[in-house]
């Protein structure tokens, strides 16, 4: 019960701080009763924290009172909003006495408790820096004792004519989709094969969403709202005639297997399909020889154990003995060993502690009819995290199965339920990505996919894990688990309204990972709950946001314009004094963003999915969004003096320029300026624009400079082809706190290059469509930070000069649409950081100079870089492969089938 106990007091006094700084709630409720709670909750937590694993009962007494204190606090609050009312209630005075009354007696028991307990507690020591060698070695994926399978399946895979399927079949954390994923990224196969896509099925599978990855993973474009024979007939006509290779991750059932077999062609060319899978039945089906991942054996699971535990290094002498028996008793399994070592890596190596971890009575494998199973080595590691970690831990278990999380998705989740507790001077979302960072470090989160800057975007969780969240949820009253007639599982935190969330299988869009649960309990009952913290829905679920729901915290609406028509963000989305979270994703939407945004103060995150123009504050408005970090996709936004004020903390905006009726005055000079344009008279078109029009004033560009928090900024000024009607980002000033900065279809000069280059911190700068002219000149420009740079689509580029001086640091470079760029400056290449060169759609003679600054690396002894080459043709790309075998390149073909 420690892990709800200690997220529903901290809850409490996170709704107790919104209250605080809300202008009319504050002064709704007696000051002197606040403290004193806060008082009281503060104790408890650190109690919580200190005693999680030994006061049971009394954590089951701190449940209960802190959520009828945050039940009956919200409430009133809700009441208070709605009638716009700052009196004092008497009934709200007796209930806050009779809380801090009991409040104060669960207290008192707690300091008996603690004054009977020995003063040695058994509480997990605090975790180590992120630093420590058990963080460096986190995301490695390791292969030790599986190079005989590797080798095998690659036998099994090359040189056969015939379409074969090989399964992969061995017990849940025995290391299938690490061997398959390894064999799935050789060099060899992305060699031999034309084409590879990788498709993750699961338990609850979709046929949509298989067919769909397949489709995304062959760079096959068009396919939303699509049905299952389309997308079955597009991935068909996609393989016809090819060498593929698919692997199908995570098959339960040959009912799955079934669902997409007839779009797979048998081509007599050696196409290939790997199937990983628990399941004997579904082996048994094939028909034909399987790979059996088995146990590995002592040394390995040594060798596998300091890799996790000591990044490499060796064991100390001290532990050698306690830490052999703590590998045996894990049984060889790789999942387990990476688990327990992730836990040993984050603690203090002391003999007194790892000896209490071996003598544990979790330590050790299971058996039951399935075979073994590490759930309660597992187990043991949930025990040892830090409390504050064990609810943000268990929610993963609220994402459907293999499902991609968000990071930033989740941080907000997080966040939006009140599991977070941060000091004065921390901010809450820096605080969740490190708590992030730890479960990580402990291989209980796994990371699941890169952008191409190497930054992670999504994460998942191993299925073994998920189904320990879930367990552990439901034993200490976290969330319940029900489930409807389909057999779908809902989830319902501690049987209140509060939060609901669908367990859905996923579709050919993002998938939503939660939708919430209205048919099946209480009709729409909990969406009109004044209780309601999350809503994660749709059209036909729509909040009446003017009635009592005015304690939402996240609200995530998917909209879809074909049976809803167009859509107005309601003024009264200001009754909502506790949101956080705004997401709207859709594609129809008319309007704007209410001025009433501006008057709330808990905002945290405004993301509307679409591009539309947000209302400036009413005139004399002087509250601050203090917490007001993202703002996203805006049109034309005017930065005000007035409007920087307000968002003076702002961390990530994302704008776009539409420069049409304010433009219109530069018809009438059309012709003479395309005249001057396409005699290269670039600079006096500019003056010309500059010092006839001012434009760009109107917009008070120059006020985004204090903004002084602002470390991403997108600006999009899409145009066709007219100088004038693109954004000059030479208007622009630009604070010195910019880590990323993307722009498209905006023009640069000079002077805004220097701009951009002085920027101390940037590591990120994306280049799309923003270069004009046939020369980039980079002379005398050094981007000191900057680690990753786009260029694509540059406007007749020919030319580019730079050295390894203009970019010290540079770790990956992606070029694009660049097809009359003779060459990629061979200087680029002596940077000493580089790790990955990306070519996507760019002229030969691009594509033979990365190839160059490969070999030359490769020649060197450098054998860390990694080269990627998009073209456009099959039959180039078949000659490509021939001509090139560096296992550090990659060819692939990008054209729409």
């Amino acid at each position: 019960m420690a892990a709800t106990a200690y997220a529903s007091l901290v809850s409490l006094l996170n709704t107790m701080d919104q209250i605080h700084t809300h202008p009319l709630l504050s002064s709704c409720f007696d000051n002197y009763q606040f403290q004193s709670l806060r008082e009281k909750v503060d104790f408890l937590i650190d109690f919580v924290e200190t005693y999680s694993e030994e006061a049971e009962d009394l954590m089951r007494l701190i449940v209960d009172a802190a959520r009828e204190a945050e039940d009956m606090i919200e409430v009133e609050a809700a009441d208070r909003t709605i009638t716009s009312s700052a009196t004092k209630s008497l009934l709200m005075l007796h209930c806050l006495k009779k809380m801090i009354r009991e409040m104060s007696s669960i207290k008192e028991k707690a300091i008996k408790f603690k004054e009977e307990t020995s003063s040695v507690s058994s509480m997990p020591p605090p975790s180590l820096p992120s630093s420590s060698s058990a963080s460096r070695a986190a995301n490695k994926t390791t292969m030790l004792g599986f190079d005989g399978y590797v080798v095998r399946l690659l036998d099994e895979l090359i040189g056969h004519d015939s379409r074969r399927i090989l399964p992969i079949v061995g017990m849940g954390g025995a290391g299938k989709t690490t061997l398959a994923r390894n064999v799935y990224e050789n060099s060899l196969v992305v060699y031999h094969f034309h084409v590879r896509a990788w498709v993750t099925v699961s338990q609850e599978y979709n046929a949509t969403h298989m067919l769909s990855q397949a489709l995304d993973c062959l760079q096959v474009g068009n396919i939303e709202n699509k049905s299952d024979d389309q997308l079955g007939e597009k991935l068909y006509r996609t393989l016809f005639g090819r060498r593929y290779m698919i692997v199908l991750d995570d098959v339960w059932s040959v009912a799955a297997w079934e669902k997409i077999k007839p779009y797979f062609p048998e081509n007599g060319n050696g196409s290939q399909i790997v199937v990983t899978t628990r399941e004997q039945e579904v082996v048994n089906y094939f028909g034909s020889s399987s790979l059996v991942v088995g146990f590995l054996d002592y040394q390995n699971s040594w060798d596998l154990f300091c890799e996790v535990t000591f990044a490499q290094q060796n064991c100390p002498p001290q532990l050698q003995e306690i830490a052999k028996s703590i590998v045996t008793k894990c049984g060889g399994l790789p999942l387990a060993i990476r688990v327990i070592g992730g836990l040993l890596g984050k603690v203090p190596r002391t003999e007194e502690y790892w000896d209490q971890i071996k003598k544990d009575k979790s330590l050790v494998m299971e058996y039951s009819g399935e075979g073994n199973k590490p759930s309660s080595i597992l187990y043991m590691s949930y025990k040892h995290l830090p409390v504050r970690l064990k609810p943000c831990f268990l929610y993963l278990g609220l994402f459907p199965e293999d499902y991609s999380i968000d990071v930033c998705e989740l941080i907000q989740l997080w966040v939006a339920e009140g599991f977070i507790k941060a000091s004065k001077n921390e901010i809450l979302e820096q605080l969740a990505e490190s708590y992030i960072k730890e479960l990580v470090d402990r291989n209980l989160l796994l990371v699941n996919r890169l952008t191409e800057h190497n930054k992670v975007k999504y994460y998942c969780v191993h299925d073994l894990v998920r189904e320990l969240c879930i367990k552990t949820a439901v034993k200490e009253d976290f969330y319940c688990v029900q489930r409807d007639l389909d057999g779908r599982r809902h989830y319902i935190f501690d049987e209140r309204p509060v939060s609901f969330y669908l367990e859905e299988a996923p579709t050919s869009e993002k998938p939503s990972v939660f939708s919430p649960l209205i048919s099946s309990l209480q009709g729409e009952a909990p969406l009109k709950s004044r209780l309601l913290r999350v809503y994660y829905g749709n059209r036909e679920s729509m909040l009446d946001i003017s009635l009592k729901q005015i304690n939402l915290r996240y609200i995530y609406y998917k909209y879809h314009y074909e049976s809803d028509g167009f859509m107005q963000i309601p003024r009264s989305i200001s009754l909502c004094w506790s949101l956080q979270t705004l997401i709207v994703s859709n594609w129809w939407y008319t309007g704007s963003l209410p001025s009433e945004i501006w008057n709330m103060p808990q905002l945290r995150h405004i993301d509307i999915r679409n591009h539309i123009p947000i209302d400036p504050p009413a005139a004399g408005d002087v509250s601050v969004l203090q917490n007001l970090q993202t703002l996203k996709t805006v049109k034309n936004l005017i930065f005000s003096e007035e409007l920087c004020a307000k968002m003076l903390n702002i961390r990530e905006l994302n704008i776009l320029y539409e420069l049409g009726e304010e433009l219109d005055i530069l018809y009438e000079l059309g012709e003479e300026l395309d005249i001057l344009y396409k005699l290269g008279e670039e600079s006096y078109i500019l003056y010309k624009v500059e010092q006839r029009f001012k434009l760009y004033q109107c917009f008070h560009l120059n006020n985004v400079g204090s903004l002084s928090k602002l470390e991403s900024l997108r600006i999009d000024s899409p145009s066709k082809s007219e100088l004038w009607r693109k954004l000059y980002i030479d208007e622009f000033k630009l604070p010195n706190s910019l880590r990323e900065l993307t722009l498209y279809s905006c023009f640069i000069g000079q002077r805004g290059m220097a701009m951009i280059a002085s920027l101390p911190h940037l590591q990120l700068l994306e280049l799309w469509d923003a270069v004009s002219g046939a020369e980039l000149n980079f002379f005398k420009q050094e981007f000191h930070s900057l680690k990753h740079l786009t260029i694509s689509n540059g406007n007749g580029l020919i030319n580019w000069i730079a050295d390894k001086s203009n970019f010290p640091v540079l770790e990956t470079l992606y070029l694009s649409s660049l097809r009359n760029l003779e060459e990629i400056p061979f200087d680029i290449g002596d940077i000493s950081t580089l790790q990955k060169i990306t070519v996507h759609d760019c002229s030969e003679s691009v594509n033979m100079s990365a190839i160059k600054i490969l070999e030359e690396h490769e020649d060197l002894g450098n054998q860390s870089i990694q080269l990627i080459i998009y073209i456009g043709l099959a039959a180039m790309l078949e000659e490509s492969k021939q001509r090139y075998t560096s296992q550090n390149l990659q060819i692939y073909s990008f054209m729409d089938f």
